[in-house]
């Protein structure tokens, strides 16, 4: 889908960075100013690198310094960027049919789905300056679909709309991928949009690759990359949906080797897996589990390793066929008298599992 070796400099940031991927959606993660926009200018033609070498489905469109340099608008990107950038004085109709080819494009039976997936069709007539947030992204949406792009960039299209808009356009463009087939390069710095929508993703951090690989294995270990702040959890698990206790109120998640993880009750259905986190420190550590417990985890687990950070304990333990991290204080660590092989019993409230979905 996409291959790309980048250097450029701007002012005092610098953009190296080096990936190839496979898609169909790659995610670029990482903090603010960390080059994710500058990147997608980059393979969009916006910006001409001092060096590069980038392909897009085995096209080259740029080959700096000496070689081909293809112009943004022969590139078959298209670009969406955080604001909608509509036309005020149009129809969302004219918006959609603004792009080259793309009148024509709208009356076609790809056309007509790309319409009926954005849920647009109620708009058409409408002038922009009655849509609301979400609507007019749907409608730059979908005018960057029209004009039949062979790689679709997002750069944080939901970052200026409220929790409930950025989840409808987050699940427009889980339909998008999904119904439509249109790879994407995805910028975001929020961590569920990322494991929802990505297969693939790269992390930056100060303009260079930090990590790349599926989303949810490149984040479970956010400190090592630097981006604890932007995952907010500490263990980010992948598990099937093994059933559903409605009179209980817990889904039951598994962990292998016959180890479950009571979640709270969600919609997911059985067989399907989902993501998961929950922070180090809502887990507690005893040797044993105690009677009377209200927490509706209590999972035997293995010490694996211990690591020191500041006035803690970042306590790595094995559960089933999954690993989890706890977060002590020395004080507790040693009075446990944890070290690597140690059995202890990990406690965790369903309250303190979030489905990242």
């Amino acid at each position: 889908m996409l291959e790309a070796r980048i250097v450029h400099k701007q002012g005092r940031f610098t953009l190296d960075v080096k990936l190839e991927s496979t898609g169909p959606v790659l995610g670029v993660f990482g903090a603010s100013g960390c080059g994710k926009s500058t990147l997608l200018h980059c393979i969009a033609g916006l910006i001409k690198p001092r060096e590069a070498r980038i392909d897009v489905r085995t096209r080259t469109v740029c080959n700096r310094p000496g070689g081909s340099w293809v112009p943004p608008e022969r590139r078959k990107c298209a670009l969406v960027t955080q604001e909608p950038l509509l036309f005020p004085h149009l129809s969302v109709r004219a918006n959609l049919a603004f792009a080259p080819g793309a009148g024509s494009e709208l009356e076609s039976d790809t056309g007509r789905k790309i319409v009926s997936v954005l849920r647009l069709e109620p708009l058409l007539e409408r002038g922009v300056n009655k849509l609301s947030g979400g609507e007019k992204q749907r409608v730059a949406l979908g005018r960057a679909l029209l004009s039949r792009p062979e790689l679709l960039l997002l750069d944080e299209p939901s970052s200026s709309l409220d929790a409930n808009l950025s989840r409808d356009v987050l699940s427009l463009l889980l339909r998008v991928k999904h119904d439509l087939k249109v790879p994407m390069v995805f910028v975001t710095h929020k961590a569920p949009e990322l494991l929802a929508l990505a297969d693939d993703c790269v992390v930056l951090d100060h303009g260079r690759v930090v990590a790349h690989g599926p989303p949810i294995e490149v984040l479970r270990k956010p400190r090592a990359i630097g981006v604890a702040n932007l995952v907010g959890v500490d263990n980010l698990l992948r598990l099937p949906v093994l059933r559903h206790d409605e009179e209980g109120g817990v889904t039951l998640l598994d962990l292998g080797n016959d180890r479950l993880l009571a979640s709270r009750l969600g919609a997911a259905p059985p067989g399907r897996s989902i993501n998961v986190g929950l922070y180090a420190d809502e887990v507690m550590l005893c040797l044993e589990k105690p009677p009377g417990l209200s927490a509706r985890n209590a999972l035997p687990c293995d010490v694996v390793s211990l690591e020191h950070i500041g006035h803690e304990v970042l306590v790595e333990l094995k559960a089933g066929l999954h690993s989890l991290r706890a977060k002590l204080t020395p004080a507790a660590a040693k009075e446990l008298q944890l070290q690597p092989g140690s059995h202890v019993v990990a406690l965790i409230k369903t309250a303190a599992i979030h489905v990242l979905e």
